[in-house]
Formats: C-alpha cells, structure tokens, sequence
C-alpha cells in the first residue's frame, strides 16, 4: 500500500493526526515568533536625553527645538551645552544619560548606553542573529534529512532552553550579540522542521491547509510577545519568559511520532507501519490495513508511486520535478545540479528574499509607528490570521504563483504609500490611524505571500532535498 492511500485511510484530518498537528504547530512556531521578533522590546530604545550636570536644569542644560508636527519641545539626546559660565551656546557630546522608564522599562539599550554613536550596535545585534538564523536553516535542514526530523525538532527545543537562559547573564552587548547568534541558528531547527513535519504528515491534498493553517500559530506568538513585554518590563526577565516555556514541550518526545514519509525516504519501512499503526490504534482504526509493503519503492517524492514510477502531485507550469532526483540521499548541492531544480532554486531565493526583507522591516519596525508600540506590535500579529485564512482559499481557487505575485504587488503598494502620508494633515488632522492602517495593509499582503511560498517551496522540491 501506498503512504498516501495509508493515510486517506486512516483520517486525513483524523483524530491523532489533528491532536499531533496542533502541538507540533503550538511548539514550532510560537517560541519560533518570540525569539525571532523578541528584539523590538529587549533592544527597545526609550525616550533618553544627556545627563543634566548637578544644579542644573533641563532647559538650560540640553539643546531642544520645538517639533513642528507637535508643538512639543525635542529634547537633543547626544548633546548638551557646555557650563563655563558664559552664556555661549557651546554643546559637547555627553557620556551619560537619563532614561525614561516609559513605556519599555529596563532594555538592553538603557542597561549599556547604546546611544548617539553606539546606536547601531542594536541594529547588529538583529544582523547577526538573522545570519545565525541563515546557518540554522541550512544546517538542520541537513541534520533533519540524515537523523529525522523528531530528533532534531527537541533537540533544537532542548538546546534552546540553554542558550536562551544564557542571554539573561549577558555582561555586555558583545556577549549578547554572540549568543544570540546561536538563538536563530537554533531557532530555525524548531521552526523549519515543525512546518516540514506537519506539511509530511499529511496527502498532498491536505497539504496545503496544514502548512499556511501552521502559520497561525506563528501569529499567535507575534500577538501574545508584547503582552509579555508589558507585563514585564525589564529585558532579562522577559527572555527568561520566552525561552523556558520550551520546557513544557519537551515531554511531547514521547507523544509526537518521527514523519512516515521521511522514514520511507531512508528505507525504515518497520518504523514507518509502527506509527501508521498508532495512528490507526488512536482513531479507531484496524492497523494491518495500512501496511506499507517492504517491496515498495519509495524515491521521495510525494506523488503517485508505482513500481518506481512517480506522478508528482505538485506541478508548477505543469512541469513535473518529480524526476528531477531520483537519489534516497541529498545534500544541499543537490539544489543547484539538475537545470530544472537549479531555476526553481534561485527564483525561490529571489522570492523568499523579497518576501523576508518586506516581512521583517515591517514586523521589527512597529515601534517607529505613531501610537502605542505594544498596541501596534498586537495588531500586527493579529493582522495575519485572516490574511493565513484568506491564503488557504486563495490557493485552492488560484493556484500558488499568481497569489504569490498579486500579493507581492499589493504589499510594496501599501508600504510605498505609507512613506508619503504625512503625521498630520495641512488642517492639523492626525494622520496616524491612516498610517497604521496603511502599514498593516501590507503587513496583511506579505504575510499571506509568505504563507504560500513556504507552501509553495515545500511542494516544488522533492522530499529528500525539500
């Protein structure tokens, strides 16, 4: 029997499968979401001036203007004017400074004076945890194709527990920024590998509600992290709060079964029946029916297999890719071999690439949005479930690449005319609910093209190199 047909059998959407979808989904992608986008609130940069020198006051220590939008004196943050008892208007850089507990408390700005010329440094610390995050999908994508994809998935969890509790003992921002490195690389081996293992657990007809649905709980952790930020307002504590609710997943080890499908790309036909048949046992079903039989040919691909011959299920410009690797072992080179693999490789990059730089400059810049910064970063998040859901229709009636496409268009449209609208109208009108909503507009467009691509990808590549 085929796996495919195994699985229509037991329940596409069965019982066990539902139960081990939700969790997979519960701790894959909201720890996945916290950690990724956790630096908006731990690297938050509050409202700060130069020290006042002793005797002084504000006004007559710190150079400031009136803004013109709002009427309110500025305060400049990295200058204040020189005492020499003179009445010059000399400045000099300052050293030290006072910091507003409003409204982010304690972050690692105020904790290290990353200000005036040592601003950028959290800038780079972001920079440096999104190449950890570039290493860890390259990497646990290969760990999770030599030694499954279960065994990867905790002990990225497990790994994460440690490292992320590491980061509250940070002494500096360097010691920081290097560990934080190895949050995303170990970020990415939950979080990739839990969208792997769901898209796997079920028939290609399935697949595409059970990969952008996945998504959803990615926004959950988007709509939940400043609730947490705002209950607690000191940046250590709040990755403590992000990192050892990992903890609770890792009893699931013995719970959550390794893929089916990736367990017949390595030949393990006895392991694969074996959770077939907890599948069967848990939804009420006779589990010698769904018996994989040891003679059939498994390639890796997720088609219709017969005798060797596969019938890929997902086509792109009806172009089969199902032949394209015929070999049970690949590596990342693989990606960049055959001539068909090799141009749906590089405009899946280019597409990704687009897709990651709208997604994340929107997600991580919410705080240099007019209004509340927690308020914002909720809406945000909640703005992608109906787009997660509109995804889930749109795929089904249209296809990938075209939704793909309108969406992409749709999202630079929105972000484009969010820089030109002013805070305030030329009749003092305030502006701000028009920016918000323009900018969550194309936060709406990018994060439904980001649900579909990483359907889209998941279906183009064959198992063994996927």
């Amino acid at each position: 029997m085929e796996l495919d047909e195994a699985l229509r059998q037991l329940g596409d959407f069965g019982r066990y499968q539902t139960i081990v979808y939700l969790l997979i989904s519960l701790i894959g992608q909201v720890p996945g979401s916290w950690h990724m986008l956790a630096i908006s609130f731990l690297g938050a940069v509050p409202e700060h001036h130069c020290k006042i020198p002793e005797g002084g006051s504000l006004e007559d220590s710190i150079p400031h203007m009136v803004d013109p939008d709002t009427g309110q004196l500025e305060y400049d943050s990295c200058t204040v004017y020189v005492q020499d008892g003179t009445e010059s208007n000399r400045t000099k850089e300052c050293d030290q400074w006072e910091y507003s507990k409003e409204p982010y408390g304690d972050t690692i700005v105020n904790e290290w004076d990353l200000v005036c010329d040592q601003s950028n440094l959290v800038e780079i610390s972001q920079s440096v945890f999104m190449a950890g995050v570039m290493v860890g999908s390259i990497l646990f994508g290969q760990l999770s194709d030599r030694f499954g994809r279960k065994p990867i998935l905790f002990v990225s969890l497990a790994l994460q527990v440690v490292v992320g509790t590491v980061v509250v003992f940070s002494p500096s921002i360097v010691f920081f920024t290097v560990v934080r490195f190895f949050v995303g690389v170990l970020e990415q081996g939950y979080d990739i590998t839990s969208y792997v293992m769901v898209t796997e657990l079920f028939t290609p007809r399935r697949r595409a509600y059970a990969g952008i649905l996945l998504t959803n709980f990615w926004a959950l952790g988007i709509m939940s992290l400043p609730l947490l930020a705002w209950l607690i307002q000191d940046w250590r504590y709040l990755q403590l709060a992000i990192t050892l609710p990992l903890l609770l997943a890792l009893p699931l080890w013995w719970f959550i079964p390794e893929s089916p499908r990736w367990l017949l790309s390595v030949g393990k036909y006895r392991k694969a029946n074996n959770v077939l048949a907890k599948i069967a046992r848990f939804n009420g079903k006779e589990a010698d029916s769904v018996q994989l039989s040891s003679n059939h040919k498994y390639d890796g691909t997720d088609g219709k297999e017969k005798g060797g011959e596969v019938e890929n299920s997902s086509k792109s410009d009806d172009v089969s890719i199902a032949t394209a690797t015929k070999e049970k072992s690949a590596t990342i080179l693989d990606l960049f071999k055959s001539r068909l693999i090799l141009k749906i490789t590089v405009v899946m990059m280019f597409v990704w690439c687009v897709n990651a730089v709208i997604y994340y400059g929107l997600s991580l810049n919410t705080g240099s949005l007019a209004g509340d910064p927690y308020l914002n970063f909720f809406l945000s998040g909640a703005v992608e479930i109906p787009s997660y859901v509109l995804a889930v229709f749109v795929v089904s009636w249209f296809g990938r690449k075209i939704p793909v496409c309108v969406f992409h268009v749709l999202a630079g449209l929105a972000c484009a005319v969010t820089v030109f609208i002013p805070q305030t109208s030329s009749q003092g009108k305030d502006l701000t609910p028009l920016i918000i909503t323009t900018a969550m507009t194309g936060k709406f467009a990018i994060a439904a093209s980001y649900a579909i691509v990483f359907l889209y990808a998941s279906e183009l590549f064959p198992t063994v190199v996927r």
